[in-house]
């Protein structure tokens, strides 16, 4: 025995008689045994099945839960006492056998998978002597203790509530302390020292996974990422839905533990189906209501507006007119209860709170993020931003079917005049797959430009790239934003709703 009950008590803030672990036996990696005597004496015995007594389940799972708490707060370390632990989803539970008063009650519990210091995954097997008498499957929330106590006191008091200061995002299980999400650029702009940095920082870091092909890339970007965010930093994935390898890229980022997956560039089911299975957030990207809407449909945690002063690909097909951000922002917010991010043009702490008082939870925020020392792109791609001017920024035709936003180059000229050069056959990788027009190969424009070649290369920015004056780090630039904002909260506070 490694633990008894006095100890376990210290561990875990509970008393008899709602404690259900008596005693823990051993911990290794990411296995906790531990046990719980019962009596015929005990309580729970007696209005349980009174003429004939067994264990009541529910206290059988509370029982492992708690175990696996005990286990999760040991790796967790110091600071552990800031959180609540949450068991609030039991995936299944059966049980073979009844256990009965007298019965010695053996709790085997192992951690599955511990994401983001968010949400993790446990499976229990119960047994008495060596019996195994029920297995059961369920996931532990964490949660900040005093950010608990804020809702409880926005729940007591009704209605919603007012913020002076720049309010989190809370989305699901998700809860980032500044709501800003770094978009994710590719090809291969964001990577694992920009998002890893962002996420350092309390916001939401993203790893563009689009022209990326093998799966064990997408692993080892989400691994070096997390070392540098920390153990509750939020890391996510950005691609592309006509991205080649979409399934199995997309499969590795979620088996490796990612916190998020943002898909644009064409709607795909397929996408939520597999969220599911990882029991990861999908969050979906929309330019009108009926995008958002069918998003909502098929279960988005979190729906993207991107309006007409994003980078890169907007999601305006010929035909349909460009709209600013917060026009469509402010009509899909009267038509859905899906959190709302919003994105394209977002510059400065101003941007930001127009947006949260138009109803988004957040926003998504790429260009600002170019420009700072983590970033992953070539120096020289950062100095096209620094040296273009307003009217440099330009519409350009992409092989996949949507308008883009870049900054003027040689490349974009001829992309203008139809005279790109058309992708070599023999070299095509077919990174978007039949979409492609083959009008000139943008998968190699943007590893281009992104590796330093301004000549050959295409640079997507967002339309305020020209108020750029400086390369910063990724924290001055968080923080800048977020001393923006809240002087602007000091003076008029933001209303919010308490959901």
């Amino acid at each position: 025995m490694i633990l008894n009950k006095e100890q376990i008590k210290k561990i875990i803030p509970y008393d008899d008689p709602f404690l259900w672990v008596d005693e823990v036996e051993s911990i290794e990696g990411n296995t906790i045994i531990g046990y719980k005597y019962t009596s015929p004496e005990d309580p729970y015995f007696k209005g349980h099945f009174v003429d004939f007594p067994i264990m009541p389940g529910v206290l059988i799972i509370e029982g492992a839960a708690q175990t696996a708490t005990i286990l999760l707060r040991k790796q967790m370390g110091k600071g552990h006492e800031q959180k609540h632990l949450l068991a609030y989803k039991v995936r299944g539970a059966t049980f073979s056998q009844p256990i009965f008063p007298g019965d010695k009650i053996r709790y085997e519990v192992k951690l599955l998978g511990f994401y983001g210091y968010k949400v993790a995954n446990f499976l229990a097997k119960i047994f008495v002597g060596k019996k195994q008498k029920c297995e059961a499957r369920f996931v532990v929330a964490i949660v900040d203790k005093e950010k608990l106590k804020e809702r409880k006191v926005a729940a007591e008091q009704g209605g919603p509530i007012t913020r002076k200061k720049l309010p989190p995002l809370k989305v699901g299980n998700l809860l980032a302390k500044i709501p800003i999400i770094q978009g994710g650029m590719a090809i291969r702009v964001s990577l694992h020292n920009l998002a890893g940095n962002v996420a350092r920082q309390g916001a939401v870091g993203i790893i563009a996974v689009s022209g990326m092909t093998d799966p064990a890339e997408v692993r080892a970007e989400i691994k070096q990422a997390r070392e540098i965010a920390g153990p509750e930093g939020i890391i996510g994935i950005n691609i592309m839905g006509v991205a080649s390898h979409f399934k199995q890229l997309v499969t590795a980022a979620m088996e490796e533990g990612v916190n998020l997956v943002i898909q644009g560039a064409g709607f795909r089911k397929d996408i939520f189906e597999m969220g599911r299975k990882y029991n990861v957030p999908i969050f979906s990207m929309a330019s009108s209501v009926k995008v958002a809407k069918k998003g909502e449909e098929m279960g988005a945690a979190a729906i993207v507006i991107e309006g007409e002063d994003a980078g890169g690909h907007l999601g305006f097909p010929k035909g349909r007119p460009f709209r600013k951000t917060i026009d469509i922002l402010k009509d899909v917010v009267k038509e859905v209860k899906t959190p709302l991010i919003a994105a394209g043009g977002i510059f400065d702490g101003k941007d930001i709170i127009e947006m949260l008082r138009a109803g988004a939870k957040g926003v998504q925020m790429a260009t600002r993020f170019v420009t700072t020392k983590e970033c992953d792109a070539d120096p020289k791609f950062k100095q096209a931003y620094l040296d273009a001017k307003k009217e440099d920024g330009i519409i350009i035709h992409s092989p996949v079917g949507l308008p883009g936003r870049a900054i003027k180059s040689p490349l974009v000229d001829k992309i203008s005049e139809g005279k790109a050069p058309k992708p070599d056959p023999k070299r095509c990788k077919g990174c978007i797959g039949m979409v492609c027009d083959k009008s000139y190969c943008i998968l190699d424009a943007l590893e281009k430009a992104r590796k330093g070649d301004l000549e050959n290369g295409l640079v997507f920015a967002g339309s305020n790239f020209w108020k750029i004056k400086d390369i910063v780090s990724v924290k001055e630039l968080i923080e800048e934003l977020v001393t923006e904002a809240n002087k602007i909260l000091e003076q008029e506070p933001l209303i919010v709703n308490n959901d």
